[in-house]
């Protein structure tokens, strides 16, 4: 403010000095009529005042003149800037195949073309998807998860566990205690294509797998088996079971397509439409309310498919960002989100979005997933998951809305923007410019 104030004198004294010029003149020009022999050194004196009077006011006119032009520059490289954030906003909610492209290349700063300049200035524009969410690790299993390890969750406190692994051992994990219980043991040994999953009540379901036909119903109130109506053949590797909320289960066999319904309220199955190709290691099935079930087809491929319940008929729809292999494992509890293991010895977790059709990924698992590998959530925002691969491994998965970094630049402006997606909620976290 000093150096202002101090600038603002300094002109006062220019225009005033300005002012008092033509007097001055005059006065110089009556000593020139009276001291004739001394003209030409009074002209010059003249013009020596007057030129020390006039450059300072010129300069001061024109240094104001160059400043108000840089402020207008910078205003229009500012303006172009966070108009190229704005872009990159509208793009996210509106462009679902740049979205898809972002979330796939979590992490990755994803070049966006911004159509057209604004004020002589063409924004250079990236985004970038933010890997979500929070790995813990949780009280180790009693025993090392291998093929048919499963979970399923009853609601409450507890996640029921089959261990797979040629093994009977059937328990729960206590959410409040950090602690795993035993319970009846299974009435045989599960493997690969070994299923568990809860059809509300008091009922679990459980498919045996290991090339058997075997179909077995847990009481959680008398902690005992019984079994149930054989499948239509024997299940093995890929073998993944679902409750659709109603009074039906239906069943992957697994090294097939074949697929199948199962009637509680009657015990028997029946077939359903086969699915588009042979499922294997790492299918899995999950139901998201309504009328669709969302199916994995494992087997080292990418293939996701939604089958239709009331039209028994499958479509195909956004393939998974990678191969899934063994491990590979979907969950689901509401919204508008199924949560996915890819598997296959790896780290990767995605999110896939149900209204866009689109793939996000997650922050990876703490450890590679292999065989067994299994996940459940118990809550809209985490869950729970078996590691598999012949080890004891436990996490607990936290998970945060999708996250999105903005970078924008203009001539010497950069604007950086974060931007959190969360269903119909839409937060703008910071909003910088450099």
């Amino acid at each position: 403010m000093k150096k202002l104030r101090n600038q603002g004198g300094q002109k006062d004294r220019v225009l005033q000095s300005v002012r008092n010029l033509p007097g001055l003149l005059f006065k110089l020009g009556q000593g020139l009529k009276q001291e004739s022999g001394r003209s030409l050194p009074a002209a010059l004196i003249t013009l020596a005042v007057g030129s020390m009077l006039l450059t300072p006011f010129l300069s001061f006119v024109s240094t104001r003149s160059l400043g108000t032009r840089a402020a207008t520059e910078t205003f229009n490289e500012q303006y172009a800037s966070d108009a190229g954030i704005e872009f990159g906003i509208w793009s996210l909610l509106n462009n679902s195949a740049f979205r898809t492209q972002v979330d796939i290349n979590s992490g990755i700063a994803q070049p966006l073309a911004f159509p057209g300049s604004i004020n002589g200035y063409t924004p250079t524009i990236s985004v970038t998807g933010l890997p979500l969410g929070s790995w813990y690790l949780r009280q180790f299993a009693p025993s090392n998860v291998e093929r048919g390890g499963s979970l399923a969750y009853a609601g409450g406190d507890r996640v029921y566990a089959l261990r797979g692994a040629n093994s009977r051992n059937f328990g729960y994990y206590s959410i409040s205690a950090d602690q795993w219980f035993s319970l009846a043991n299974t009435p045989n040994p599960v493997r690969q294509g070994g299923a568990l999953v809860y059809a509300g009540g008091n009922y679990l379901y459980a498919l045996r797998g290991r090339n058997t036909d075997n179909f077995w119903r847990y009481n959680i109130t008398t902690n005992n088996w019984s079994n149930l109506e054989d499948t239509p053949s024997r299940v093995t590797r890929g073998g993944a079971l679902v409750y659709d909320g109603g009074n039906f289960l239906y069943a992957l066999r697994g090294n097939s397509n074949n697929f199948w319904r199962y009637n509680i309220s009657s015990d028997s199955w029946s077939n359903r439409a086969n699915t588009p190709n042979t499922v294997s290691f790492g299918s899995d099935l999950v139901y998201t309310g309504g009328n669709y079930i969302y199916a994995f087809r494992g087997s080292n491929r990418t293939n996701f498919w939604r089958f239709n319940i009331s039209s028994n008929s499958w479509s195909s729809r956004q393939n998974a960002p990678a191969t899934v292999n063994s491990g590979g494992s979907l969950a689901y509890f509401g919204g508008d989100y199924i949560y996915a293991l890819r598997g296959d010895n790896s780290t990767n977790f995605w999110r896939y979005t149900v209204t866009m059709d689109s793939w996000t990924v997650l922050t990876d698992t703490p450890s590679t997933v292999g065989r067994g590998g299994s996940l459940v959530f118990t809550h809209s925002q985490g869950g729970f998951a078996f590691r598999g691969g012949n080890r004891r491994d436990f996490w607990e998965f936290e998970v945060t809305p999708p996250r999105y970094d903005i970078s924008s630049q203009a001539g010497s402006v950069d604007t950086d923007a974060r931007l959190e997606i969360d269903g119909s909620t839409k937060t703008i976290l910071f909003w910088d410019i450099d």
